[in-house]
């Protein structure tokens, strides 16, 4: 009978595993691998480790979502480096223009706070990936070119989103591997 309920537990531990690769909502997602935690306990319990199943209802089902949870909660910005207004931007600058307008809109749609600074100094591929900027504003003649890291879900909305707008354009900046 306990070999039954194990095979139960195991059919369920794949179901749920499954379901968190294809889940798009990162909340639900957090929960699903609580759930994933909880049953790898009891199939702990089952195989008499009750050590090991102690650890893993600690750390997998309440610890690790708990700091998911506040990482995402706390990624509520976008940071946008201008360097269209270098030096000139004081808090509460509202810009105007085409890609200001959508970033505005971009941002209130995605319900984040957008963030302009242009103070900062460096190539592109630094500023993406040791200052964390989101997003890079230039211009080459009448266009916009918003540059941004290329796996950044946000930049893939706007790659998307941008296709309507034939005065900006995208530019995806590979991040690179860092050794440490």
């Amino acid at each position: 009978m306990n070999d039954l309920i194990a095979l139960g537990f195991q059919l369920f531990m794949l179901v749920t595993a499954i379901a968190v690769v294809f889940q798009k909502n990162n909340f639900t997602v957090i929960i699903l691998m609580s759930v994933y935690s909880l049953i790898a306990a009891t199939l702990y319990m089952f195989n008499q480790a009750p050590d090991v199943a102690i650890a893993e209802v600690a750390i997998n089902a309440a610890i690790i979502p708990l700091i998911y949870v506040i990482a995402i909660s706390r990624q509520r910005e976008i940071i946008v480096y201008d360097t269209l207004h270098h030096g000139d931007i004081t808090p509460g600058t509202v810009f105007e223009g085409e890609i200001y307008t959508y970033l505005y809109a971009f941002s209130k749609k995605n319900k984040l706070r957008l963030n302009v600074c242009s103070d900062l100094e460096g190539d592109d591929a630094t500023l993406i990936r040791e200052m964390n900027v989101d997003f890079i504003i230039t211009k080459e003649e009448e266009t916009y070119v918003l540059k941004g890291k290329s796996h950044h879900m946000l930049m893939k909305k706007m790659v998307k989103e941008l296709k309507q707008h034939p005065h900006i354009r995208t530019e995806l900046i590979e991040e690179g591997h860092d050794l440490d």
